[in-house]
This record gives C-alpha cells, sequence and structure tokens, in this order.
C-alpha cells in the first residue's frame, strides 16, 4: 500500500505547498488545461480522478516558484513583526519642559539589518508578486534612517546650544542668531512632544514632514553656530594673550 503511494508523494507535497495563492492555481489550470481549484472536494482520490500525475512535473514547477515568494512573504511580515515593540526612549531633559532621545541603537541595527534583507530581496527572481511591497518597505526603511540621522544630529546641537542660549547676555550680544535659535526650539519642542506621544519608530519616522522640519532644524542650527562661533572669535581676538 505505501509503496503504491510513493510515486505520487511529489504531487501532494506541491499540491499542499503553503506558498500556493490563487494566481498559482490559475497558472497551473492555464498550463496543464485541467481546471484546479484549491476547494475541500480536491480530495486525493480527485487528483487521481482528474490525471493530475501525468502533469506532476509542471505543477511542481509552479509549486517550487510559490514556495520562493512564499519565503519572500514571511520574510516581509517577520520584518515588519519585529518592528512593533521597538520604540523611543523619551527622557524629559532638566527643567527645559522638553524631551530628548536615548541614543536608538536597537532601531539603528535593526534599520541596517533590514535594509540589506530588502535590498537582496529586490535582487530575487521570485520578487514580482511582491516588488510593489519591497519596494515600499525599503522606502520607509530609509525614510526612518534619514530621520534618524537628523534627529541625532539636531539633538546633538540643540544640548550644546542649549545653555548657552538660555543666557539673557547671548541672546542680547547675538540677536539675530538668538531668533534663529528660539525659533528652531519651538519646532524642536514639538517634534519632542509628538516622540513622547507615540513612541513607535516605524510610524513615527518614515514622514516626509518630519525629515523636512529636522532638516530645517539643522540648518538653522548650523547658521547659529557659525554665528556664535564668529562671535566667540571677535572676542578673543579683543583679549590677545
Amino acid at each position: 500500500m505505501v509503496e503504491e503511494f510513493r510515486p505520487h508523494i511529489p504531487l501532494i507535497q506541491a499540491l499542499r505547498n503553503p506558498g500556493m495563492r490563487n494566481r498559482h492555481w490559475d497558472m497551473i489550470s492555464e498550463q496543464i488545461q485541467i481546471p484546479v481549484k484549491p476547494k475541500a472536494n480536491l480530495t486525493f482520490a480527485r487528483c487521481l480522478d482528474m490525471n493530475l500525475q501525468d502533469h506532476v512535473e509542471t505543477i511542481a514547477k509552479v509549486a517550487e516558484v510559490a514556495g520562493k515568494e512564499y519565503a519572500i512573504e514571511q520574510a516581509l511580515d517577520k520584518m515588519e513583526g519585529e518592528w512593533e515593540n521597538i520604540n523611543f526612549d523619551v527622557m524629559p531633559y532638566k527643567e527645559t519642559g522638553t524631551f530628548i532621545l536615548k541614543s536608538p541603537d536597537e532601531a539603528s541595527q535593526l534599520l541596517d539589518d533590514h535594509i540589506v534583507m530588502t535590498q537582496s530581496m529586490s535582487f530575487s527572481p521570485f520578487k514580482k508578486a511582491y516588488e510593489g511591497r519591497i519596494s515600499s518597505w525599503e522606502n520607509k526603511l530609509r525614510m526612518t534612517q534619514d530621520v534618524l540621522d537628523e534627529w541625532l544630529l539636531c539633538q546633538r546641537s540643540w544640548l550644546y546650544l542649549e545653555p548657552i542660549f538660555s543666557s539673557e547676555d547671548i541672546n542680547r550680544q547675538l540677536p539675530v542668531e538668538s531668533k534663529r535659535y528660539h525659533t528652531m526650539e519651538r519646532l524642536w519642542i514639538t517634534i519632542m512632544k509628538n516622540a513622547d506621544e507615540n513612541r513607535k519608530v516605524i510610524e513615527l519616522c518614515p514622514e516626509p514632514r518630519l525629515l523636512d522640519n529636522l532638516r530645517e532644524c539643522n540648518k538653522q542650527l548650523e547658521l547659529v553656530q557659525k554665528g556664535l562661533s564668529e562671535y566667540l572669535e571677535t572676542k578673543r581676538a579683543s583679549f590677545p594673550r
């Protein structure tokens, strides 16, 4: 009995491949010219009655493609799932009434790993069914990476400048830079308030407006630092050793 069954194992394995989707059943039906639908009445006996064993090579090839595509689908699902518990660690900063980010090392490492994995998927010959999803996911990851880079740069600059521009004297001496700094700081406070309210990295970061705001903050901070450096240089020149 077992020996009689053995030749049919490749057919059963192919038809039971978990990656089989409607498109694959349609492909099989078209290629072997027999309508095959994955219904409850598609029993082993029914498969033999339909002479599917005669087309086992064709069916196995389609099932192999289905399996490779399924691996891509599962990998995408797994990556998305891994971001579910990746949150920003947002901490109040001194008596400023705002927050700062603790270094998001876990998120940065996951981004690096997932970008590499997604890029390798984009070279797969079996990517067609998931091409849009792969591209969309890679864009999301890259946007998140860009936002994180700009965010941490902005935070470093703000942490350096915040105590300086807390001084009334500096605000009087550098009115242009002071105005720039305080305009930027209002935007920074809003960004950090949003981060405190929604800490999910993959939900908060892939946002073009957030990236634009952070870039604008960094642009203004650079101008503030330039003005401050020139002011300090002038001061040093006034008091030669």
